[in-house]
């Protein structure tokens, strides 16, 4: 293990509201799954993973899982049509090879994971697709000890406007989806002074860029008005060691995302805090500091109010917990951190509040899609303004002797700080309930909502059932059965915007090599 990681992690997560690649921004929220790519395929082990999902390597096992899934999916609504239209039916192959790979050495060390979907359309090849998803990450190690250089690259698609139909994980619909490629590139010194402190310094460029390559039906007029961004970020950090009774950190940070057109926004903040240890496992925490200001007229006075935040943090063997309460430029603000692993049952709780906006959301290690419908939680592509974000998430997870019951909720509000802009809600929760039948076989249903209150009042609830059947015949190969149903109701609607229901049926077959 690299010397001073533990500190670097701290100081990481302090300011990882900001820093690409950092997860405290995202918590609780993951990508939601491509067809053929079941949500419990990202365990660490494979002696983990049920019976018929694709194991994961991880940097603690690493190793290749390569293979190919065919599928053939029935949809009895298969363009979105409202409620009482005629409704498009259509059998859809897909053939989608894959790739993951984990590999740990001692100077280079990274996970990838690449997928190619091919959506094939009888009889309307103007309708074929050919969709692409990749995640690759990676660290560098040039000076053992001190210098290292961090890399991401992520490609997948997005909701132009998520006031508008979009398929919800289940299949793609010609419209209203753009690709958006990401890559970072990130050195970062560490250095251990001793007794005072361990320091990081890093350096991040990233860019973001749209386009609708590849989805038919689409130009790049549909994404007019929809700048590609740089990013360029800076963050120091100080840490003293934390045995001591006393102990302090400082951090600053300064990210700049600079649009190819259309005006930039810049996010900085100067913070110094200490922490008191009461007891083996309780401190005591202070932070104080300078961030942004971010006014109603769209300016921003770089570091110009002040802020302050006080709380408790505690950790035993099976329980994490931290509380703190404060001001910032925007008034009174909250953290809370809640994270218990006992044997059978894992229970996670957050609550965080941050200024920010879609680019830094996206640079963020996680595209932010709600897993219970696989539609966006983070704004619309349209949506580039910088707003005020209080999200909280829960998790539960009961693991019983043949199944496994999985519970979550997430609410995210957003107050944009742009003169006469509304506010923006998110709120969804989604139940799956995993029976292992046989050591072969598993059944899950799962049943999941959504409401999303745009800005303009126009507000859409989504909710979808799914019952999906997994068999392993062998170690190499397995098929599934799912079958899925969504609804879509909107309310004060805007142009385009219609209610819809849909049925889909998925067969599939995977094999590994």
């Amino acid at each position: 293990m690299r010397t001073l990681s533990a500190s670097v992690v701290l100081s990481s997560i302090v300011l990882g509201s900001w820093l690409p690649g950092a997860n405290a921004q995202v918590a609780g929220v993951d990508t939601p799954p491509t067809l053929g790519v079941p949500p419990y395929e990202a365990s660490d082990a494979a002696d983990d993973v049920p019976p018929g999902f694709v194991p994961q390597p991880s940097l603690e096992f690493p190793g290749v899982t390569a293979g190919i899934t065919l599928g053939q999916m029935y949809t009895d609504n298969l363009t979105l049509a409202a409620r009482g239209r005629p409704k498009e039916s259509s059998w859809i192959t897909q053939i989608q090879p894959f790739i993951k790979s984990a590999y740990n050495g001692p100077r280079l060390s990274g996970l990838l994971n690449y997928t190619l979907t091919g959506y094939l359309y009888p009889g309307e090849s103007r309708r074929n697709q050919l969709a692409q998803r990749l995640d690759a990450r990676g660290t560098l190690t040039v000076l053992p000890q001190h210098l290292f250089v961090d890399g991401s690259a992520l490609y997948g698609r997005e909701v132009i406007d998520n006031e508008l139909p979009s398929g919800s994980g289940t299949f793609f619909l010609d419209g209203n989806r753009a690709n958006v490629s990401r890559g970072t590139l990130s050195p970062y010194w560490t250095q251990n002074l001793g007794n005072f402190a361990a320091m990081m310094l890093r350096y991040s460029y990233s860019r973001v860029m749209y386009d609708t390559k590849g989805i038919s039906g689409q130009s790049r007029g549909s994404l007019s008005g929809i700048p590609d961004i740089t990013s360029n970020g800076v963050q120091f950090n100080l840490v003293s060691p934390q045995y001591n009774k006393w102990s302090w950190n400082f951090n600053y940070s300064d990210q700049r995302i600079e649009r190819d057109f259309g005006p930039s926004a810049r996010f900085a903040v100067a913070k110094l805090g200490t922490a008191l240890k009461i007891s083996d496992n309780t401190r005591l925490i202070a932070d104080g500091g300078r961030e942004n200001n971010f006014l109603a007229d769209g300016t921003v006075d770089t570091l110009g109010a002040s802020f302050w935040e006080v709380g408790i943090e505690r950790s035993s063997a099976r329980n994490r917990v931290k509380a703190m309460v404060g001001h910032r430029f925007y008034g009174r603000s909250y953290q809370f951190s809640w994270t218990r692993t006992a044997a059978l049952l894992t229970t996670s709780v957050s609550y965080v509040e941050q200024p920010t906006d879609l680019n830094q959301q996206l640079l963020g290690g996680g595209i932010g899609a709600i897993p219970s419908l696989g539609a966006s939680a983070i704004p619309s592509l349209r949506q580039q303004r910088v707003y005020l974000m209080k999200r909280a998430s829960g998790s539960v997870s009961y693991e019983m002797p043949t199944s496994t019951l999985r519970l979550a909720l997430y609410d995210e509000r957003r107050t944009y700080f742009l003169f006469n802009d509304g506010q923006e809600r998110v709120s969804n929760a989604n139940v799956s309930w995993l029976f292992n039948v046989g050591p072969s076989t598993t059944v899950t249903p799962t049943y999941g909502w959504q409401r999303y209150q745009h800005q303009d009042g126009q507000a859409n609830f989504k909710q979808y059932a799914q019952l999906a059947v997994m068999h392993q015949f062998d170690p190499s190969n397995f098929g599934s059965l799912r079958l899925r149903h969504d609804t879509r109701n909107v309310q004060s609607a805007v142009a385009d915007a219609r209610d819809y229901g849909v049925n889909v049926i998925f067969v599939q077959f995977t094999h590994l090599f």
